[in-house]
């Protein structure tokens, strides 16, 4: 009895584990072959489709050369108090090949993006400016004062630089097919 409890034991773990395979999957790579990311069952992914359409939503399953995407659809109610309410309404499951992704949009975010486009040096500069001249009238300064000048000369300097750098950042994100998408087939089926 005691052979046959283990006997049944065993064969439970064994189904058990053969159902813990993990599935197919696309992956994301640079035009050198350099891995950008992974898109599996449960994964978000932010795509657009070869027809124009951006979806946005959570992997379902890769089969069979298909990606099966869950997007939430999400919408304001008006309440009873005249106020608005935002709920989900429900959702759709898209599947489609993986071909008929047009690009994928992965989730890096760009650090320190307000200092490299210019706009935090840009606002500085004005800011100064406006509050020297701000308090200049207020305190019944002169405003050309050589000392003044020469701090908001700088001031402008800095603003001025802050513009240069906003006319020639280029935005991070890349559209069309700068990337390649590759299908990974793990499953024998």
């Amino acid at each position: 009895m005691k052979r046959l409890a283990l006997i049944v034991l065993l064969a439970g773990f064994a189904v058990e584990l053969n159902a813990q395979q993990m599935g197919d999957f696309i992956s994301l790579k640079k035009p050198n072959n350099r891995h950008v990311s992974s898109y599996f069952k449960g994964s978000r992914i932010d795509f657009q489709h070869v027809n124009g359409q951006r979806i946005d939503g959570y992997v379902e399953a890769v089969r069979n050369d298909s990606v099966f995407v869950r997007q939430w659809q999400i919408m304001t109610f008006m309440t009873n108090l005249g106020t608005t309410r935002v709920d989900t309404v429900g959702y759709f499951i898209h599947g489609l090949h993986y071909q008929e992704i047009f690009s994928i949009f992965p989730d890096r975010k760009e650090s320190w993006r307000f200092v490299k486009n210019g706009s935090i040096f840009m606002i500085g500069g004005a800011g100064y400016i406006l509050l020297n001249v701000v308090n200049g009238i207020y305190r019944e300064e002169p405003l050309d004062d050589p000392e003044n000048l020469r701090s908001m000369g700088i001031a402008a300097g800095v603003a001025a630089g802050g513009f240069v750098l906003n006319r020639i950042y280029r935005n991070k994100v890349r559209k069309g097919k700068h990337y390649k998408i590759v299908y990974i087939k793990m499953t024998d089926r």
